[in-house]
């Protein structure tokens, strides 16, 4: 079987959790695969309490991507970042020398992109490595 490490940005959006799952099987099915779930939230607002609220909920849309790994016995790394999405997952993908990206075609902010959204649109054409978008 092939040896990847995998990155999997999750947004919490439902094609990032449809993300989720593709991985999840394709885990299954190559146990050499090295998978990790990155979860970016924005920057400092300056603000204490939207700062705590964005953490809270960057640690709740961990929780809900883990749970179909968590079920299926499945060991993933989970990061939580701050910063641009796109930004973030690309200099993430290329610093860790993840050979493959796995996420959502169109994220929770949908009124941006009309086929695919911003992020993942800048991350298939930014990346340096496999992009799976999935729908």
């Amino acid at each position: 079987m092939l040896k990847s490490r995998v990155l999997l940005p999750s947004d919490g959006s439902d094609t990032s959790l449809k993300a989720a799952a593709y991985a999840s099987r394709l885990m299954k099915t190559n146990p050499d695969l090295k998978l990790s779930v990155l979860v970016v939230v924005p920057e400092s607002s300056g603000f204490m309490e939207i700062d705590r609220a964005m953490e809270e909920k960057g640690k709740e849309i961990m929780d809900r991507t883990l749970q179909g790994f968590i079920k299926e016995g499945l060991e993933v790394e989970r990061y939580i970042e701050k910063g641009d999405p796109a930004t973030v997952i690309i200099n993430y993908a290329e610093r860790g020398g993840y050979d493959h990206i796995i996420m959502g075609s169109r994220g929770a902010s949908e009124l941006r992109g009309a086929a695919i959204g911003s992020v993942s649109h800048k991350v298939i054409h930014l990346a340096n490595c496999r992009v799976t978008l999935v729908k």
